[in-house]
């Protein structure tokens, strides 16, 4: 694997890392430790960089107030 694709691939994976650690915070501090939060927290996981976007999407437009 060429050096530039192995550091993007190694940046990449450092922001998903911290985008899924900020998103999983917020959500948990959303909605508690229920079971209804398994589903988002695999998705947040799971797929890098979207899952974290796509929750903080859904979040803005749900919100209560």
């Amino acid at each position: 694997m060429p050096m530039p694709v192995l550091i993007v691939l190694i940046a990449l994976l450092f922001i998903h890392y911290l985008l899924a650690i900020f998103t999983i915070y917020i959500l948990m501090r959303d909605m508690g430790l229920v079971k209804a939060m398994i589903p988002w927290n695999l998705f947040i996981l799971l797929l890098p960089i979207i899952g974290p976007c796509t929750y903080l999407v859904y979040r803005k437009f749900t919100k209560k107030k």
